[in-house]
């Protein structure tokens, strides 16, 4: 008789305690999380193309402009478009990497017009010996950069072009791979996304594009 009450007593806490594992688990903190499931985009900065507010931060930008041979630093300010000074009105630095010097590595928004170019163009630099190479030309405009592990920011472009009397405007992903920006998808026609079973075909094609009309250089 003493012996069934051990047992009888043990079998009770055993289930006590088995219903408070229970409900510390699948209370709603700790309820199960779906696997596998789709991920979230990365959240990324918003660029600005607004010339009117750019400013420089000091004298080197100027001073790189120059060395590139992408300005007139004969001219203290001017608004000729076909003889740009080298001035924040018409360029727009970004550092290449975090923490990087813009001497040793950085892209460059042109103005639309500058030097007699009818449209906005994105020139990515890197430094090799002494000098700052150019690793790629975009006719396009930076929307968006997204932070990736490497320290070099992904980048979303955004391009124009006209076919058959319609507009059409892509914004297609690009990540630094092998000393420099990689075409990886276009996300977006018109600002509306692409469907994900559509994405690599529609990409492939649009890829196609930019290189027949020459938006990559």
């Amino acid at each position: 008789m003493k012996n069934y009450k051990i047992v009888w007593l043990l079998a009770l806490c055993l289930t006590f305690v088995l219903v408070f594992i229970g409900y510390k688990l699948f209370t709603k903190d700790n309820l199960p999380t779906k696997i596998n499931g789709p991920k979230k985009p990365v959240k990324g900065t918003e660029v600005s193309t607004d010339f009117t507010v750019n400013k420089f931060s000091g004298d080197q930008e100027p001073q790189l402009l120059k060395n590139l041979g992408l300005c007139d630093s004969t001219i203290e300010l001017s608004d000729q478009l076909n003889r740009p000074s080298c001035t924040a009105n018409f360029f727009r630095f970004f550092p290449l990497k975090k923490n990087l010097d813009l001497s040793e590595g950085c892209m460059i928004l042109l103005k639309a017009g500058v030097n007699e170019f009818p449209a906005r163009r994105f020139i990515v630099y890197e430094k090799e010996d002494q000098n700052l190479i150019q690793a790629n030309g975009f006719v396009g405009y930076p929307i968006e950069f997204r932070p990736n592990k490497d320290k070099y920011d992904d980048v979303v472009i955004r391009f124009f072009e006209r076919y058959q009397d319609e507009k059409y405007f892509y914004n297609c992903l690009f990540t630094w791979k092998q000393n420099r920006y990689q075409f990886v998808c276009c996300e977006q026609i018109n600002d509306k996304n692409i469907k994900p079973e559509k994405q690599t075909e529609v990409s492939a094609e649009i890829l196609q594009i930019l290189n027949d009309k020459k938006l990559l250089f």
